[in-house]
């Protein structure tokens, strides 16, 4: 029983194949790979012919990937050849948003748990557990807000107080920015506990 030996990737790549040029009226060993179609069409290895390296020069001097195309197939090539044609989408149209119904999965009702006691019954009662600093309450009687406010509730106040107290809109007023000083005290004690 004889083996016949099978040729590694690095014969075929060393130029030891045992293929004849592609080109008509050649006999030389066709030794360097060239495509028949465009990249695109290409798919395994019947999609490939071989030249010697006279013919594959010939060949690299005639060969045009764009043969065959229409200019605006052409120019939509060039565009998706930026990003390596993989999709893409405009900047900030594809940003992570809060669902307004909280659909996730919450086997142990923790959600619940932070926002209030739940009775006998299985329902849940409007009692706060949170318990908040004396400075973060202080900060929130500043901004005029109620324990619980959201971090968004909380830059929307600021913005709302900056504008009506800031010195300019107030001629300069020592009082409006005493005011504001204290507002922006508040709005970074609130921003800071609610980032730790």
């Amino acid at each position: 029983m004889s083996r016949t030996r099978k040729r590694s990737l690095d014969d075929i790549f060393a130029g030891k194949t045992q293929k004849q040029c592609a080109h008509a009226d050649c006999s030389e060993a066709g030794e360097f790979r060239a495509p028949k179609t465009r990249m695109l069409d290409r798919g395994g290895p019947e999609d490939y012919q071989w030249f010697c390296l006279v013919h594959i020069r010939e060949f690299n001097k005639a060969w045009n990937f764009f043969a065959g195309m229409s200019d605006e197939e052409i120019l939509r090539y060039r565009t998706q050849d930026i990003t390596g044609h993989r999709p893409t989408w405009k900047l900030g149209s594809r940003t992570a948003t809060l669902r307004a119904d909280h659909s996730y999965h919450d086997p142990f009702n923790l959600r619940e748990e932070m926002a209030g006691v739940r009775t006998e019954n299985g329902s849940a009662e409007t009692k706060s557990r949170v318990s908040l600093d004396p400075k973060a309450r202080a900060a929130l009687a500043t901004l005029n807000l109620e324990p619980g406010s959201s971090l968004e509730q909380i830059k929307r106040r600021h913005k709302e107080l900056a504008k009506k107290y800031h010195p300019d809109i107030r001629g300069g007023d020592k009082k409006a920015e005493e005011i504001l000083k204290n507002i922006n005290q508040a709005y970074t004690h609130l921003r800071s506990c609610a980032n730790s």
